[in-house]
């Protein structure tokens, strides 16, 4: 399935919050300024040790490439 739109609600939640830890590591690496407690706080209550499950992965990945 490639159509975003056709996944239900917590598949989109999900996407999201991957998308902000990215965000997140992303900008550790360029050493821009970021809140990670009010974009972890912007997560669904549910999803917030995916989030920063996420967060790590994106972390060691950047490592790795450095």
């Amino acid at each position: 399935m490639h159509n975003i739109a056709n996944l239900t609600q917590d598949e989109k939640d999900k996407i999201n919050a991957d998308l902000a830890a990215s965000g997140i590591a992303y900008k550790e690496r360029l050493g821009l300024p970021y809140d990670l407690y009010e974009t972890e706080n912007q997560q669904p209550e549910h999803l917030r040790t995916y989030f920063r499950d996420r967060l790590e992965h994106y972390r060691e990945i950047g490592n790795i490439c450095a």
